[in-house]
């Protein structure tokens, strides 16, 4: 029985699943010697022994399934548990500049209206330059400016007498954030208040500060990576320049504190001539409080920028702006470069700026010409950032 269970094994299994040659069998009956009605049982019995058994317990299909379902779940779970401890740790953070607001003679709020000088006529005359200007519902306005010429405005728009002076000459002049995923362009710090003694800077939101991409949804600046991409089409320059005038944004301040420069920072160790600063934003101008949820490493650290073609231009001309999100969930290390491109004078920092300007040009060049008399009719207003135009009405009521 162990050789005809062996030999059915190989022969019968193969009859009954693979359709076995009738043959094989023949001769296996003869070689033992076995009666066809004597064989027909033993090859059924033989079937049955040779069969595969059903996959059951853990091994089916239904607990498999059920096992990486199961496994996806805990891992959401997980990463739920592990982005609610990192907004809870903080939102637990102090204020960086808690000291400064419980000492200021002006309390612990600042915003727009606090500075020493509002620039207002000053802004209106260079709203006069923006093109194609519109209003949102709020009653705040913006407009278009090419590539080459809006560091320069933004530039002279936030050079305000009685605050520019005081502002560190490192701290002066138009940043490109250069790599930034979101489409936000252009930046300056040099409208805000400085003090001196505690190394801080506040900026508040105000107008001619910022800058955005003014490209249609899908049209990106040059080099952009996949992930920009799909950035700049989720939310447009425009959307994000709005949004910086909604309730919720329009009294916000960022402040900047700046102290010797630590290990494991893009600075150098130990360095502190404003090479290393943490950053924190503060809804409502209110320096007690933080908004930055998502955010715990904020920082700006100041990196080498040897190929600037003038010696005299480098000193702060490079930061890395570090930003991580949720405990560095998508990484440590992210961020983009804040790379000056005018210096405190307005000067033109090469070769950044002309990098910067091949950067924009992408957007610029799929418009064409609208007639042969006016090559740049177009390309004048979409292929250029957003700039904010003019004074904000309400903070102004």
């Amino acid at each position: 029985l162990r050789s005809v269970r062996m030999r059915s094994c190989a022969g019968c299994c193969l009859d009954a699943d693979a359709g076995g040659d009738i043959d094989d069998i023949r001769a296996w009956q003869d070689q033992h010697k076995v009666r066809p009605h004597e064989a027909a049982p033993l090859l059924e019995r033989s079937r049955v022994h040779s069969r595969t058994p059903p996959v059951s317990g853990l091994c089916s299909p239904k607990w498999v399934c059920g096992g990486i379902c199961c496994l996806m779940l805990l891992g959401l779970i997980a990463m739920a548990i592990y982005v609610a401890s990192c907004v809870r740790s903080t939102m637990n953070q102090e204020s960086i500049v808690l000291p400064l607001a419980k000492d200021r003679e002006g309390g612990q709020y600042f915003t727009l209206q606090n500075m020493t000088t509002i620039p207002r006529d000053r802004w209106d005359v260079f709203s006069l330059l923006l093109t194609e200007p519109w209003t949102t519902a709020g009653n705040y306005s913006f407009g278009y400016a090419t590539p080459d010429r809006t560091p320069s405005m933004l530039f002279e728009g936030s050079k305000a007498e009685g605050v520019f002076e005081e502002i560190p000459d490192k701290l002066r002049g138009v940043w490109w954030m250069r790599g930034n995923p979101i489409a936000e362009v252009l930046a300056v710090v040099q409208y805000g208040k400085w003090f001196e003694k505690e190394k801080t800077l506040l900026v508040p939101n105000a107008p001619w500060t910022w800058a955005w991409w003014g490209g249609e949804a899908n049209e990106y600046p040059k080099g952009l990576d996949w992930i920009s991409k799909l950035v700049y089409g989720f939310a447009s320059g425009r959307s994000i320049a709005e949004s910086y005038t909604d309730l919720s944004a329009i009294d916000t301040l960022v402040s900047f504190v700046f102290e010797p420069c630590p290990d494991g920072a893009e600075c150098e160790e130990g360095a502190e001539n404003l090479a290393y600063a943490k950053l924190m934003s503060h809804a409502s101008g209110d320096l007690t409080k933080h908004g930055m949820v998502y955010y715990d490493g904020y920082t700006m650290e100041e990196m080498s920028a040897e190929e600037v073609t003038n010696d005299t231009q480098r000193n702060g001309s490079r930061y890395f702006r570090r930003s991580e999100l949720f405990c560095g969930l998508f990484g440590r290390g992210t961020g983009y470069n804040l790379t000056k491109i005018l210096d405190g004078y307005g000067n033109k920092v090469e070769p950044y700026f002309s990098e910067y300007i091949d950067f924009m040009e992408e957007g610029l060049s799929s418009f064409g010409r609208t007639s042969r008399s006016e090559p740049h009719a177009r390309r004048s207003r979409k292929g250029s950032r957003w700039a904010m135009r003019a004074v904000y009405d309400l903070m102004a009521a």
